[in-house]
């Protein structure tokens, strides 16, 4: 059986993206390969975790990357034997900084490895506080293949740094777990509901545009609004939720925020929801790189209302799974009242998140992945 190495800063508990992206992997090939993983503790629970099962631990001490845990992460990278593994994944950029670190300081052979990329570490590592390592490491070095999870991330790849012509830059859509039956049945019988439940998940960040939702929301009349019930599912600092629920009750919107949300509790609250809605903002220095909340939301037969940033059309089709805006409180809001008023157009989305959702697996993307293997 061949061995593969996979290094993640972001794993089990740590919620998000980066980690879900290396659970859904991890999960797809460990039956057919022995697979190790580096990461970093946490708390421990990783251990006694199903995700352990099947693989094989090498944990670093400590939680989310800071910049001065990077001498650990060196560490940790020059104390593996890299001859006993035949494909080598750096998930994310902290790591991909430590493996180019040890071959600066050419200890041995070059450490060759794949690299995969979601996103907003492309322009953090050309204008942002990791610029500072582009300076000095050659950060394609020993780098075989270059994954990113959307046109758009290969793109601003290319536009902000110098790839080796012969290192190849494959696009890997991410995928969403299809272990259910795929149906929008319950969807279609609940579309007709008075109440019309739109929901977030993400991070409690600021370009995710809740305050964009809330303020559209308040533009809609009353006897519109007081059938809608807007709630976000994340994480995030107590100042910044108490400033949402402040804008919503100056909008006279019906709001609840949901944090340290399970799994299985998730999937109940994706199910009693009309409409996914993200309305991103466009920043400088941090991208929607994909947008896996969008498919997450299409598995129920959920349609979506985004903001066209990043690579989210590439997720969401406009007028098929759902409608794409501009990056506008008046557009957003206009969005919303038409599929609170259109519920055949949401009946017609729904079906057609079903569909869209079978082309987005776990398992062609590890196929695409490994295909050197």
């Amino acid at each position: 059986m061949k061995r593969v190495l996979i290094f993640t800063n972001e794993f089990y508990p740590f919620k998000g993206g980066i980690g879900r992206y290396c659970e859904e992997l991890i999960n797809t090939i460990k039956k057919d390969y022995a697979v190790t993983l580096v990461a970093p503790k946490y708390d421990g629970s990783l251990i006694r975790s199903h995700l352990s099962e099947g693989i094989s631990l090498n944990l670093v001490p400590g939680g989310q990357f800071k910049y001065w845990h990077l001498p650990k992460l060196i560490k940790k990278v020059r104390s593996i034997d890299f001859t006993q593994y035949d494909y080598i994944l750096a998930a994310d950029w902290p790591f991909w900084i430590a493996i180019q670190c040890v071959n600066a300081l050419r200890l041995g052979k070059k450490i060759e490895f794949n690299l995969m990329l979601h996103g907003s570490e492309v322009l953090n590592l050309k204008h942002g506080k990791a610029s500072i390592f582009a300076m000095f490491l050659n950060l394609f070095s020993g780098v075989q293949t270059i994954f990113t999870n959307s046109h758009y991330t290969k793109r601003i790849l290319l536009e902000n740094h110098h790839v080796p012509a012969s290192v190849p830059v494959i696009v890997t859509y991410l995928g969403v777990s299809q272990d259910i039956i795929l149906s929008n049945d319950s969807y279609i019988r609940d579309v007709l509901s008075t109440e019309f439940n739109l929901l977030t998940v993400g991070r409690l960040d600021d370009r995710k545009g809740y305050d964009y939702v809330i303020q559209s929301l308040g533009l809609l009349s009353d006897e519109v609004r007081r059938h809608i019930f807007y709630t976000i599912v994340g994480n995030g600092s107590d100042d910044f939720k108490r400033n949402l629920e402040d804008l919503a009750k100056i909008n006279k919107v019906n709001l609840r925020i949901r944090s340290n949300v399970g799994d299985t509790e998730l999937e109940e609250i994706y199910k009693k929801n009309k409409v996914f809605i993200l309305a991103a903002k466009h920043s400088n220095k941090k991208i929607e790189g994909f947008g896996l909340v969008f498919l997450e939301a299409g598995k129920y037969g959920i349609p979506s209302i985004a903001t066209d940033v990043g690579a989210i059309s590439e997720v969401v089709q406009h007028n098929k799974t759902g409608l794409v805006v501009k990056e506008n409180v008046n557009d957003i809001s206009e969005a919303i009242l038409k599929l609170y008023r259109e519920r055949d157009l949401l009946v017609k989305f729904s079906d057609n998140c079903i569909d869209a959702v079978k082309m987005f697996t776990w398992s062609k993307l590890a196929e695409l992945t490994l295909k050197d293997l």
